[in-house]
C-alpha cells in the first residue's frame, strides 16, 4: 500500500482547486451575478399542443410559467382551474366546437415549485381520457389560473391564466377509443332458450352478460347495470316482444348491479339469476321473461353508444333443463259415459252422462244411472302436464275390458278388445317436464265385471302409480 506523505496530500489539494476552478464558466458566474433577491413577476405561458400526450386512462398537459428574471428563492406559485371564463367563451361562439371539461375529471397540482436561480418552471396537468372520449368530434377545455405566489414574488394580472383546449380528433382516432359495451347480445336482444345463452344449477339458472373494454386495458374500474322498466312495456306493446312477455318483480331474480373491470383486463361478467321456482309459476301460462339492462356510470372510459344496452329475453323452454316434479293443479278429465253401447259415439250418439272425474282409479261398476252396468263404454279427454321429463310408461294392465290410450292424437295403446286386465297393455313415450299433452283414455265394458286404473311411472324418477288429479285438466 502506497503512504500518502503531507507534501502529496498537498499536490492532491492543489489538483482539486484546479479541476474546480477550470468547471466554473464563465456564463455560469454571470448568471449567478444575476440572481438578486427582488420580487419576480410570473407569468403564465401558452398551452404547447404537441406537448399533450395521452396513455390509456389520462391525459397528459404540461403548462409553464415564466419569471421575469431568475428567482432569488426557491417559492411556490399556488394554482387552481377557472371553468366560468371558458363557459363564457363557448357561449359568446369565441370557443367553437367546444366543451368544459368538468370539474371532476380535470386533476391540477395545488402549487408548481420555482427552484432558486431559475426564470420558468413547469407544472403537470392531467385530465381523464373518458372526458376526451365522451366528447370525441369536440374539443375539451379548461383554464389554469395561477395565484399566491411566495416569498413576495407577484403575478402578471395579464397573464395569470392559461387557456387549455384539447382538439380529441387530433389526439386520437375514432378507432382508438376505449368503449365499454354487452358483447353477448348489446344493441340488440339476447335470445334466452332451451340449452342457450345460459347456465343451469339445482337453484336455477344464470344468465352471464360480458362487459368489454376496447383496446388497451389500464387501471381496475367500475361500471354499473340498470333496468328499464318503461322500455319493455313499449317494446310489448310495439310487438317486438311476443305478448306473454312479463316483468319480473324485485325478489324473483337477481342481477350484479355493479361489476369491477380488473387491472388490466378487457372483459368482467354481469350475472342476472332466475330461480326454477320462478319458471314453474309461469310455466302453464308459458310467459317469456324480459329484462332490458344497461350500463351506466362508469369510473373509467365511456359506453357505447348502442352496444351498452341489452335485451334479455328468456323464452319458457329453458325449464325443460329443470327437472324437479312439478305438481299441477289439475282437476281431473272430462268423463263421457255411453249406455248400452260398447263403441263411444261410433254412430253419432251423444254421451248420456258427461262428468269430470279426478282420477281414472275405479272398480266394479263404479258408473252411475242412467248409464247400464253391462254394455258401456267411456272416454276421458283433456291434457296431461308432465311433471318431470323423461321416460313415461302408461298403464292399463288393470283394465276390464277393452282399453286404448292415445297422446296427442297417436295410439300407444290400442286393444278396444273384449279382453281384459292383459299385462301388454302399456306403453312408453319420452315427455318434457312442464309440457302438456293431450290424453284421450277409452274403456269398454261387454260384460261381467269391470275396472280402469290407469297408472304411469318415469324410469329412475317415478315409481308406478296413478296418474294424479293434479297432472290432469279436463277438455272444454
Amino acid at each position: 500500500m502506497k503512504i500518502f506523505n503531507y507534501f502529496d496530500m498537498k499536490k492532491i489539494g492543489i489538483v482539486c482547486i484546479v479541476v474546480l476552478a477550470m468547471g466554473c464558466k464563465k456564463k455560469d458566474l454571470q448568471d449567478l451575478a444575476s440572481v438578486t433577491s427582488e420580487p419576480r413577476i410570473v407569468s403564465a405561458q401558452s398551452i404547447v399542443a404537441g406537448e399533450i400526450t395521452k396513455d390509456n386512462s389520462s391525459v397528459t398537459v404540461p403548462f409553464h410559467l415564466k419569471l421575469s428574471g431568475p428567482a432569488g428563492k426557491a417559492f411556490q406559485v399556488a394554482v387552481d382551474a377557472n371553468y366560468d371564463t371558458v363557459t363564457r367563451l363557448i357561449a359568446s361562439g369565441a370557443l367553437q366546437n367546444t366543451v368544459a371539461a368538468t370539474s371532476s375529471a380535470v386533476f391540477l397540482p395545488s402549487v408548481v415549485n420555482v427552484a432558486y436561480g431559475t426564470d420558468s418552471a413547469t407544472g403537470i396537468a392531467t385530465v381523464k381520457l373518458s372526458e376526451v372520449e365522451a366528447n370525441y368530434g369536440k374539443n375539451v377545455a379548461f383554464m389554469i389560473r395561477l395565484i399566491n405566489p411566495g416569498k413576495g414574488n407577484k403575478i402578471d394580472e395579464a397573464k395569470s391564466t392559461c387557456l387549455v383546449v384539447i382538439k380529441s380528433t387530433e389526439l386520437m382516432s375514432a378507432d382508438d377509443l376505449h368503449t365499454l359495451s354487452i358483447s353477448n347480445g348489446g344493441g340488440g336482444i339476447l335470445n334466452v332458450d332451451f340449452q342457450h345463452n345460459y347456465t343451469s344449477n339445482p337453484g336455477g339458472v344464470t344468465i352471464p352478460l360480458i362487459v368489454s373494454l376496447a383496446n388497451q386495458a389500464s387501471a381496475a374500474f367500475e361500471v354499473k347495470a340498470r333496468l328499464n322498466r318503461d322500455s319493455i312495456d313499449k317494446l310489448i306493446a310495439d310487438n317486438v316482444l311476443p305478448a306473454n312477455t312479463v316483468q319480473l318483480n324485485a325478489g324473483q331474480f337477481s342481477l350484479d348491479t355493479i361489476v369491477r373491470m380488473g387491472s388490466n383486463l378487457n372483459s368482467a361478467i354481469i350475472n342476472l339469476a332466475i330461480p326454477w321456482s320462478v319458471f314453474d309459476a309461469n310455466i302453464t301460462a308459458k310467459n317469456y321473461f324480459a329484462f332490458y339492462i344497461s350500463l351506466a356510470e362508469p369510473t373509467r372510459h365511456i359506453l357505447h353508444p348502442t352496444k351498452s344496452k341489452v335485451v334479455v329475453l328468456v323464452n319458457p323452454s329453458v325449464n325443460l333443463d329443470n327437472n324437479s316434479y312439478i305438481t299441477g293443479n289439475g282437476t281431473g278429465l272430462k268423463a263421457e259415459y255411453f249406455s248400452n253401447n260398447q263403441f263411444l259415439d261410433f254412430d253419432g250418439r251423444a254421451p248420456d252422462l258427461v262428468r269430470v272425474d279426478e282420477t281414472i282409479d275405479f272398480q266394479d261398476h263404479w258408473k252411475s244411472p242412467p248409464i247400464s252396468v253391462e254394455n258401456s263404454s267411456a272416454r276421458w279427454t283433456g291434457e296431461f302436464l308432465a311433471p318431470v321429463r323423461g321416460q313415461y310408461t302408461f298403464y292399463q294392465t288393470r283394465w276390464d275390458d277393452g282399453a286404448r290410450l292415445l297422446i296427442n292424437g297417436v295410439a300407444i295403446i290400442d286393444d278396444y278388445t273384449v279382453e281384459w286386465d292383459k299385462p301388454t297393455r302399456k306403453a312408453t313415450i319420452t315427455l318434457e317436464r312442464g309440457q302438456r299433452y293431450k290424453i284421450e283414455a277409452d274403456h269398454r265394458q261387454n260384460y261381467g265385471g269391470e275396472q280402469a286404473h290407469l297408472e304411469y311411472e318415469v324410469q329412475g324418477l317415478i315409481s308406478r302409480r296413478i296418474v294424479p288429479k293434479s297432472q290432469l285438466f279436463p277438455a272444454p
